[in-house]
């Protein structure tokens, strides 16, 4: 009996301490990089809007101020009115989409930057195309919707028009918390 337990209970001890180890590595090299301006939020700022510098909204606590399920809001340091928001949305996949959204102050979309895309390799992927960036540039809320589809990425399609709207919705909704920060 004892030679067929041992084998088992070998294992599962094992597999604990490779599992305790496992969780002590990632507890000491875990970054938390929530609130920080990283490289890539600084490029896509600078790709939206090249005239001025950007930091992270947060209250008087120095907490991240969250707007209707905006992941980031990225405020201008200077006199622009163009906010920029962190924003991921699902298309065909969960969060595929995860995107940076400039709106101007007319409630225009000023920019937008893609961080990443999980959607589908060659179809949804091409909600990330220049050209079907570029037809947002300049659209309300109203014209949003008049902007076709991708033929065969109707999830990521509508998954991008609606991250698109969120951003234009949190900056119409919370305009004057925005800038009295």
């Amino acid at each position: 009996m004892k030679a067929k337990i041992l084998p088992s209970v070998v294992l599962c001890l094992i597999c604990a301490i490779v599992c305790g180890l496992l969780v002590g590595a990632y507890e000491l090299t875990y970054v938390d990089n929530t609130g920080v301006m990283t490289d890539e939020l600084i490029k896509g700022c600078n790709s939206i809007n090249k005239d001025s510098e950007y930091e992270i909204l947060k209250d008087e606590n120095g907490n991240v101020v969250e707007l209707e399920g905006i992941v980031a809001t990225m405020v201008p340091t200077s006199d622009s009115k163009t906010v920029i928001f962190e924003i991921k949305e699902k298309g065909y996949s969960k969060d595929g989409i995860h995107i940076l959204v400039g709106v101007n102050e007319d409630l225009t979309v000023a920019g937008i930057y893609y961080i990443s895309c999980g959607e589908t390799a060659g179809v949804g992927t091409k909600t990330q195309d220049d050209d079907y960036l570029a037809k947002y540039d300049g659209v309300n809320s109203d014209g949003i919707d008049d902007i076709d589809n991708i033929t065969g990425a109707t999830y990521s399609s509508k998954g991008f028009k609606r991250a698109v709207k969120r951003a234009i919705s949190a900056y119409e909704q919370n305009k004057e918390a925005i800038f009295s920060e």
